[in-house]
């Protein structure tokens, strides 16, 4: 098994954009298919995470940074949160507040955005630290991360209140980040893995099983991201794929890549579609129409560049 590259990056998040489109598509279910697609597509939001935190460095001009994530990421989510308010509204009745579109509440899938941004614009500030500082606070927000899993584990399994905060909850996610900012701290993780591929390659297919099980066996299914063997799951999941999708000729690579190129377009938009898919056009299908949602996102985003492609060559002095 010769691994040579590091571009899974995009393979990853095409298929984590495909696992939240079925984690939608399949909301709701109760058939033990239905549940087991839900449970295993919790992977990705963590592998989201890691994957940014793996990417997250000191900038050059923190200020200037900032506005540029700010302007590129969280003002054209403002523009799809209000959407999704005001579609909601007019087809089901629900309101929505000023609050309700900064913390991404309009639409079922928008938390992820707010947490997204928080980290993008503070976790940067960490690399401001010592490092040995930065590493420490690292492994904090593993540790806290854990905690606040367990805790909202507990509770909900013993319906007990432990903790009375429902507003965001950073705290849930970013143990993921940190993770990822950990491996980026240590190359050498990465080329042991390289190294020794096929036992990790086993070992996290092994951890993902466990994380995968263990709601079964422990009555935790449905918990959504409240439960502590999301960590085994979605850390397993997300290396062995990396591990895989480093090699030679992988399954899928190409197209799953292309996919991945997409993906905040397709998480922004697609969630219009779910809905008047599975219960109106195709009710009783969801596989279908979950492919139909990622084909249909797909087109229209292919269209879009293509005209914007156009746009800009008709307006290049050298067209003219």
């Amino acid at each position: 098994m010769t691994i040579h590259r590091n571009a899974m990056f995009d393979v990853l998040k095409g298929l984590g954009i495909i696992s939240v489109i079925l984690s939608h598509t399949y909301r709701g279910g109760t058939d033990p298919f239905a549940v087991f697609v839900r449970e295993i597509a919790m992977w990705c939001v963590p592998m989201f995470f890691m994957v940014q935190g793996y990417f997250m460095r000191k900038p050059q001009n923190y200020w200037q940074s900032s506005w540029k994530k700010i302007k590129q990421t969280y003002i054209p989510y403002l523009y799809w949160a209000v959407a999704y308010g005001i579609f909601f509204w007019f087809t089901i009745g629900k309101s929505f507040t000023l609050l309700d579109i900064l913390y991404g509440k309009t639409a079922l899938h928008l938390y992820y955005m707010f947490y997204y941004m928080i980290f993008a614009l503070f976790c940067p500030l960490l690399y401001y630290l010592p490092r040995r500082l930065r590493i420490s606070t690292l492994y904090l927000m593993i540790i806290s991360n854990i905690a606040i899993t367990l805790i909202l584990e507990i509770s909900k399994t013993y319906h007990i209140s432990i903790l009375h905060w429902s507003g965001p909850n950073p705290l849930k996610w970013w143990g993921f980040l940190a993770l990822g900012m950990l491996v980026a701290e240590y190359p050498q993780i990465k080329e042991y893995i390289t190294q020794h591929a096929k036992p990790f390659l086993a070992g996290f297919i092994a951890l993902f099983v466990i994380g995968l099980i263990e709601p079964y066996l422990n009555n935790t299914l449905g918990y959504l991201f409240n439960k502590v063997a999301l960590f085994p799951m979605s850390i397993g999941l997300t290396f062995a794929l990396a591990i895989y999708y480093s090699t030679d000729k992988p399954l899928g690579e190409k197209f799953l890549s292309y996919v991945g190129n997409r993906t905040l377009g397709i998480y922004l938009g697609h969630f219009f579609l779910v809905d008047p898919l599975r219960n109106i056009i195709l009710p009783g299908d969801r596989f279908l129409s979950a492919l139909m949602v990622l084909l249909i996102c797909l087109a229209v985003k292919e269209v879009k560049d293509q005209v914007l492609f156009r746009i800009k060559k008709s307006d290049s002095p050298v067209s003219a």
